[in-house]
């Protein structure tokens, strides 16, 4: 039978011994001493002054001095005026209040559990304010995230972030979500040439955007839309640069949406109203668009529309008994 405990070293009371209320005693001293153990420092390397009696220190110096000598390693308590020391074992923890910090004990030295944490290396998964799974191995829920540049180190100046792929077949890009229904891809999808693809029902995928790797050109989606001739044919509505107009109305309007630019063809005979504020045309009159004709529409801030180009002659020479004038070209109307 061994003469004290495995784990704190408690001295045993032996069957034939006597004052067995000093060995007791001892026991509670180091269990007052050893559990719940919290220490007021551990960088002294000799004792402080005047310590108060159940004071505790981890004696982390290789050659402490004064009473401490020969206490290197262990977790020492003042007690009746007297340093006692304990060897710590593996697995013991004590919290440092001078740090508000815990320490483990290894076997062979103390760890500051805060440091161990701020440098947390290797796990699987992390999920902040949520859970991770399989899949999302990190996963944050909060409003908003922030990456900055690292003045504490100090760094660079710089913040960069990577996205790698293991080939240029392969996926290196952002999901935009609604709903967790993705309606924007944004990055290397499917090549090394970067890309932009958005979707209404998180399925099918347009290409908005490439930007060649090769050569930087970028190339945008050609999609033409059509729209119905109205006294209002909402240009701004289209959602594409290049706009079909179909039927024969009257437009007085190209709708109010603000710094647009659309390449509109037609295909027939619309009758474009000439307004100065609204829909000012090249030839300040109205003009009558043929089947295929063209023109380049933009607007301004307010949603005023102007007409810079038109692919039909601007002008044809009308003529009168006594009068020859210029009037704006009206695609199959009769010339005289």
């Amino acid at each position: 039978m061994t003469d004290a405990t495995p784990r704190l070293g408690l001295p045993l009371i032996a069957a034939s011994q006597a004052q067995k209320h000093v060995t007791h005693n001892e026991a509670l001293g180091l269990l007052d001493a050893l559990v719940q153990l919290a220490c007021l420092d551990k960088d002294l390397t000799a004792p402080p002054q005047n310590p108060a009696d159940g004071d505790r220190y981890l004696v982390v110096a290789s050659n402490p001095g004064g009473a401490w000598a020969g206490l290197a390693g262990q977790v020492v308590r003042y007690a009746d005026g007297v340093w006692i020391g304990a060897v710590p074992r593996a697995g013991w923890f004590a919290y440092l209040i001078d740090e508000a910090d815990l320490y483990v004990f290894d076997g062979t030295a103390w760890s500051s559990f805060r440091r161990t944490l701020t440098a947390i290396q290797s796990v699987s998964r992390l999920g902040i304010n949520t859970g991770a799974d399989a899949t999302n191995r990190l996963a944050v829920k909060s409003d908003a995230a922030l990456l900055t540049w690292d003045d504490t180190t100090p760094g660079s100046g710089d913040m960069r972030m990577s996205v790698n792929k293991q080939a240029a077949s392969r996926d290196a890009g952002l999901i935009l979500q609604t709903g967790y229904s993705a309606r924007a891809l944004l990055g290397l999808l499917g090549s090394d040439d970067f890309s932009l693809k958005v979707s209404p029902d998180g399925s099918a995928f347009a290409t908005a955007l490439t930007a060649s790797a090769a050569k930087g050109g970028i190339d945008f989606a050609s999609t033409e839309t059509a729209l119905a001739s109205a006294a209002t044919t909402d240009l701004g509505a289209a959602g594409t640069r290049r706009v079909l107009v179909t039927g024969t109305a009257r437009i007085t309007r190209f709708g109010t949406g603000a710094d647009r630019e659309r390449l509109v063809r037609f295909s027939g005979a619309a009758t474009l109203v000439h307004d100065a504020e609204q829909l000012a045309l090249p030839t300040r009159a109205d003009i009558v668009t043929a089947a295929d004709d063209t023109c380049l529409a933009t607007s301004d801030g307010a949603g005023r529309w102007r007409v810079r180009t038109t692919s039909a002659p601007t002008a044809r020479l009308w003529r009168s008994a006594r009068r020859r004038w210029l009037r704006p070209a009206m695609p199959g109307s009769p010339t005289a």
